[in-house]
């Protein structure tokens, strides 16, 4: 569902400041933001989160009926936008919903709420584990109607739930539901009179990933893995450090499988090396490598850089890392270029928080979230002196070397066999003169493949130019087609 950034930017605002507790704030925020959404037509997406931003204010400011009205609103909303919603938001939604019924007074209707949105989870899966916090949530009102066994019967629901798949924070949920089973079970009489009791505070509609526990050992994906790194061009002494650590990494698995104590290995991982020496490449095969030693739910790799995770305003910039975070759950999370995160020469930027916080999550989540930050050297050494835990975090740092001449050449070559493109041996000798010379006069930026890539690019422009010099009659073999000749790589070079 696409909402508009600048909508989306000023409702981060208001949100972040009615939890602040500055409501008037907050509120000429939203004033804004819907002034923005009506210049754009007030599609439903903005609907739907000017509803659900005013919804979290007046529940913090304990105007429960003004909430539910936002609420019910956002809803019918959601059931316009059909399919276009995914289904875990429209889930939240709907408990949000119950919250604010049951605070508003009006129990049975908040019962009800919590029922539909039980009914979005199971449609998700019947192991939705945001369902075990749902039934929890549903236990207050079912209770305050005096409908114990059914509030004894949707916590043991819960606890089952929340036991059996240990989502984040599972035993502090497990004690709160045990907490409220024992509550249940000792209560008596008829329904409780007074004000309702507070449930725990709703999370935000936007659940983390359900956790995917890794499949064990996969040897052919292990294997996989290691020979696509053995074919990469070069790279010597990544593939070596690799293999070791896929090794010590095997080890530990058998260890654990055989009783053993396993050696506390981070995942986490430095890369340093100049622009266009395969560091993406070989995160993506952790990922893939990770993934088949049993050690993470998924190879999935997400790659960021410093704007998907620093704000430019203020308290935005760790919602922004922990959504970024959410999203990398169970896979790799691979900063490129990581040192910008922090600017010393520019106060008031937002860098050292998004580290802060990225730290937490890296300790908190370790056993689902590997994280691999990459840049230049000198920099990535100067960004990891910024913070005294950023070092301690990383347990290995990997250097990606300049590629040789001959790499350089190899790597060329690759290009134009993809695309159907042959040299001759006076067109690869010719090559290797101009990336020689390249590589020699080559400073601290140097884009290695890169610039392999783009001389590939500007080889087949000259090519072109010369098989179209008869002019628009001209009809080239295939072989001529194809064919990459000496003289289009000194005119490249020399262009």
């Amino acid at each position: 569902m696409d909402l508009d950034e600048r909508v989306a930017s000023y409702l981060e605002q208001a949100e972040q400041l009615a939890r602040d507790g500055e409501y008037g704030r907050a509120e000429d925020f939203e004033r804004v933001a819907g002034q923005q959404a009506a210049g754009l037509g007030y599609g439903r997406a903005e609907q739907l989160a000017l509803c659900r931003v005013r919804a979290t204010r007046l529940r913090l400011q304990q105007r429960d009926a003004e909430a539910v009205v936002q609420l019910r609103d956002a809803v019918a909303i959601a059931d316009g936008l059909g399919d276009v919603l995914p289904l875990p938001e429209r889930c939240a939604l709907l408990a949000e919903l119950g919250v604010a019924l049951h605070h508003a007074g009006d129990h049975a209707a908040a019962v009800g709420a919590f029922q539909q949105s039980l009914a979005v989870a199971f449609q998700i899966s019947p192991s939705y584990w945001p369902a075990a916090q749902t039934r929890l949530l549903m236990s207050f009102p079912l209770r305050r109607l005096g409908r114990r066994g059914e509030a004894d019967a949707a916590l043991r629901e819960a606890l089952t739930l929340a036991r059996e798949l240990r989502p984040p924070g599972a035993d502090k949920l497990i004690a709160q539901i045990e907490a409220e089973l024992g509550e249940v079970r000792t209560s008596h009489g008829p329904p409780l009179a007074g004000p309702a009791p507070a449930p725990p505070r709703f999370p935000p509609a936007t659940f983390a990933p359900e956790p995917q526990a890794p499949s064990g050992f996969d040897e052919v994906a292990y294997r996989a893995a290691l020979a696509d790194l053995d074919a990469l061009i070069g790279l010597a002494e990544v593939k070596a450090e690799m293999k070791r650590m896929a090794e010590l990494l095997r080890v530990g698995a058998l260890r654990a499988a055989a009783g053993l104590r396993r050696a506390d290995v981070s995942l986490h991982l430095v890369f340093v090396g100049a622009p266009g020496t395969g560091k993406t490449t070989v995160a993506r095969l952790f990922g893939r490598l990770y993934h088949a030693l049993g050690l993470l739910g998924t190879d999935r790799v997400a790659e960021v850089t410093r704007a998907d995770l620093v704000s430019g305003y203020v308290g935005q910039t760790a919602a922004l890392v922990n959504k970024v975070v959410d999203g990398a759950l169970d896979g790799v999370l691979f900063i490129d270029e990581a040192y910008s995160l922090v600017r010393p020469d520019s106060p008031g930027d937002f860098g050292p928080e998004a580290v802060t916080e990225l730290l937490k999550r890296m300790e908190d989540d370790r056993d689902r979230l590997a994280v691999i930050v990459a840049g230049y050297p000198k920099e990535m050494g100067e960004f990891l002196a910024t913070n005294s835990g950023l070092a301690s975090r990383f347990s290995e740092t990997i250097t990606f070397a300049d590629y040789a001449p001959d790499e350089l050449v190899a790597i060329f070559a690759a290009f134009a066999a993809q695309a159907d493109y042959a040299l001759d041996d006076a067109a690869r000798a010719a090559l290797r003169e101009v990336l020689a010379d390249l590589h020699a006069r080559r400073d601290r930026f140097f884009a290695n493949a890169r610039v392999a890539r783009n001389l590939f690019d500007d080889v087949i422009g000259h090519q072109a130019e010369r098989l179209m010099a008869g002019g628009p009659g001209a009809a080239p073999t295939r072989e001529q087609l194809m064919a990459i000749t000496a003289g289009d790589v000194r005119a490249a070079a020399a262009g």
